[in-house]
């Protein structure tokens, strides 16, 4: 079983909540300390790309009301983050040093800060950028009623991005126990079927490798 099935699992079970809580207890606290600010942080971020997005403000969502596909792959991203083997921008954001850092679903396992977002962009790839991250469909453009929507979701430091088709957009909702985890979504397709900058797709492996 992999890492991020693993957290999934953790994620997912109802004692979730109590178990971070008892986490907290022991971490070190300067750790800790750095940690809850990068989450402030990111979260600043999302707060204002929500209200860019659309009308509605970032809200809490539990791991449970993300689909699967983006849940997963959130995690696949994160947990290869905290071990290290993640693709970054050149300046080497780290798991252990921790601070507000951005991946993409279609940019697996690739981590960068927010200054190098650029890296994340998909603006010279039209044909990549159409594509629905949570079904592959390609979508036709806004134009014809078919465009991607663009959106974040936030674990912690990390602020993850993601484009849905219509058929595919996540129906998240608040009150459950993973409150750390916010969304923002855009209300409606956007220019050629995302808000800027998106990055381009494909797998980026190796340890300590750079965008």
């Amino acid at each position: 079983m992999t890492p991020a099935l693993v957290l999934e699992r953790l994620m997912l079970h109802p004692s979730y909540d109590q178990f971070v809580q008892r986490a907290r207890q022991v971490a070190p606290v300067a750790l800790l300390d750095q940690a809850d600010a990068a989450a402030t942080d990111a979260h600043r971020i999302l707060a204002d790309v929500a209200v860019r997005l659309s009308d509605n403000p970032a809200r809490p969502t539990t791991a449970g009301d993300l689909p699967g596909w983006l849940r997963l792959s959130l995690l696949d991203t994160l947990t290869a983050f905290a071990d290290g083997w993640a693709t970054t921008c050149r300046h080497n954001p780290a798991a252990d040093r921790p601070s507000p850092v951005v991946g993409a679903a279609w940019k697996p396992h690739t981590v960068v800060c927010p200054t190098c977002i650029h890296l994340l962009s998909l603006k010279h790839n039209p044909d990549a950028d159409a594509l629905c991250d949570g079904c592959g469909h390609r979508c036709a453009g806004p134009e014809h009623g078919d465009g991607i929507y663009p959106g974040m979701v936030q674990l912690g430091p990390l602020l993850y991005q993601y484009g849905t088709c219509g058929g595919c957009r996540p129906e998240v909702a608040g009150n459950g126990p993973l409150r750390a985890t916010q969304t923002a979504e855009q209300d409606r397709p956007r220019g050629t079927g995302r808000v800027k900058p998106r990055g381009s797709r494909g797998r980026s492996r190796g340890r300590g490798g750079r965008a």
